[in-house]
């Protein structure tokens, strides 16, 4: 699983072909060859992963969505979307 203590980066050798005019975004993981399509959820998280810590990664994410879901809406597809990532080696804890 991750600590909700630690802090979480995009993983460094996973690419991200961003397509903002069509409002996508694509991660290569060469570890484990696959393309992954991220959706809009998945990229924010992606984004928000710069080295800052769990918590601070959660807040910042429901400031951003919660607005526009409702909080409890998007506390659920942060911690859907932040588990997928980890799982797929797309986000690491930094060292």
């Amino acid at each position: 699983m991750f600590s909700r203590n630690g802090c979480y980066v995009k993983a460094p050798d996973v690419v991200l072909r961003r397509f903002d005019e069509w409002g996508r975004c694509y991660a290569f993981t060469p570890e484990d060859p696959e393309i992954y399509d991220l959706n809009s959820t998945a990229w924010l998280i992606v984004e928000l992963c710069d080295g800052r810590p769990f918590q601070q990664i959660e807040a910042d994410y429901l400031a951003t969505v919660g607005p526009k879901v409702g909080r409890e809406t998007a506390r659920e597809q942060f911690h859907a979307g932040f588990d997928a990532l980890l799982e797929r080696n797309i986000i690491t804890a930094s060292e």
